[in-house]
């Protein structure tokens, strides 16, 4: 036995002890001794497990690759540790990859005399089931040390999140109220313009007044809109209940919108309304939150479409006896990554680059707040919203449908919206 055997067997000997004499020499004698420079891959991820090491010196890196073909470290290990046994023992390809992060001495033996000597040697078995052991013991320490780290650096993001959008909504809030004061009192000065004499004999001077009257309206709607949203995000809308007629309802909304129906060519239907009962709630903000469902509608329908308004009783496990109401369009649809998202405040599909500032026209844009309008109005009477639609094709036009379930027991709390079991795809 020559120097560098003798030194391997008393390596072997500290290493695995109470390995019987045989099988160390075994051992021993199929051992290979290899120095490697650092950045040197030992084995691979997904390739064959033909050998085993064990680290005399030096330190090896353990490397796991992710989806997107990165690499993610693992861990260290040193000297005294063996590499590469469970491809051995499990006789499938190497889990991870293994890499010299120095300059590393080992020894290497390859797969056919170490299974050799492990099927006769419970000793040898029994040493590499406890150092796997305590390597799983380990990486599950190290596993929870980085779980914990990661979850604390995301509490301590979402909290620096929440105080930025709590600025923000403040912000948003104050500038509205701030801004909608003077549009009004513009407003006002602009509609008093529009029915003076000299305005109304003045053809050309008309169009021209009407067109400020028109587009001062409108900037007077969109602070208002922010000012329901800034109220939604804070749970500061109030509800104040009296009788609601939805036929009314939706009567009112079919008159504001007629001009926008009968320009795109759409038909606005509506069945089921008149055989619901008299719904306790706020008039007002359910006239807001149907008619910017009802204006959803119109946006991403094609020219020549229809939206259809049905209103049914339903049975709703946890909210009880409901009014149901659909709307259901034919329009472009809505992709299933953006169903959960839509209502979002100021959240748009498509592309912000094609946005139109048409209120009404085919994929007309609007500031994204009309459906966290809704959402906040129906969850504040205690009831659920949804929208389903199979798909977003602008050629095919699978349309969408929004259902909305108002109790007529009053819930104290709301909860977003998952569609029951009552309601199937119509």
């Amino acid at each position: 036995m020559n120097s560098s055997q003798k030194d391997i067997k008393e390596f072997f000997g500290s290493l695995l002890s109470g390995l019987e004499e045989k099988d160390l020499s075994e051992l021993t004698k199929a051992a290979i001794i290899r120095s490697l420079p650092a950045g040197t891959i030992i084995c691979r991820e997904g390739e064959s497990g033909d050998a085993v090491y064990a680290i005399v010196q030096g330190q090896l890196e353990i490397l796991k690759q992710l989806d997107d073909k990165s690499e993610r470290h693992l861990h260290y290990t040193g000297p005294g540790e063996f590499v590469g046994e469970m491809a051995i023992l499990q006789q499938s390809t190497r889990t991870a990859t293994v890499r010299t992060s120095q300059p590393t001495t080992l020894i290497e033996i390859k797969r056919e005399p170490f299974i050799k000597v492990l099927r006769r040697s419970p000793s040898l078995g029994f040493r590499l089931l406890v150092r796997l052991t305590d390597r799983l013991r380990d990486s599950d320490q190290q596993a929870i040390a980085e779980l914990r780290r990661a979850n604390e650096e995301l509490t301590r993001a979402l909290k620096q999140l929440e105080r930025i959008d709590k600025t923000k909504t403040d912000f948003i809030q104050v500038s509205a109220h701030e801004l909608r004061t003077p549009v009004a009192s513009l407003l006002g000065y602009a509609q008093m313009l529009e029915d003076a004499g000299a305005v109304q004999k003045d053809p050309q001077l008309h169009i021209l007044v009407e067109g400020i009257v028109t587009g001062t309206k409108r900037l007077h709607r969109v602070f208002n809109s922010i000012l329901d949203v800034s109220r939604v995000m804070v749970g500061g809308l109030e509800i104040r209940r009296s009788p609601v007629n939805m036929t009314v309802i939706f009567s009112g909304i079919a008159m504001e919108l007629g001009q926008a129906l009968e320009e795109r060519n759409l038909s606005l239907e509506r069945e089921g309304l008149a055989d619901l009962p008299i719904y306790s709630g706020d008039p007002d903000l359910l006239y807001k939150a149907f008619y910017q469902l009802v204006n959803n509608g119109i946006k991403y329908t094609p020219d020549g479409g229809r939206i259809k308004v049905s209103g049914q009783m339903v049975d709703v496990p946890d909210l009880g006896r409901c009014i149901q109401i659909a709307i259901k369009d034919t329009g472009i649809g809505i992709a299933p990554e953006d169903l959960d998202l839509i209502f979002a405040k100021f959240y748009r599909t498509g592309e912000v680059a094609l946005h139109s500032s048409g209120t009404t026209k085919f994929k007309g844009g609007g500031p994204g707040l009309g459906l966290t309008i809704a959402q906040g109005t129906v969850l504040a009477h205690g009831g659920l919203i949804w929208a389903e639609s199979p798909g977003y094709d602008e050629k095919a036009c699978p349309g969408s449908r929004f259902i909305v379930q108002l109790p007529l027991d009053q819930p104290v709390t709301a909860a977003l919206a998952e569609p029951s079991s009552v309601d199937a795809q119509q």
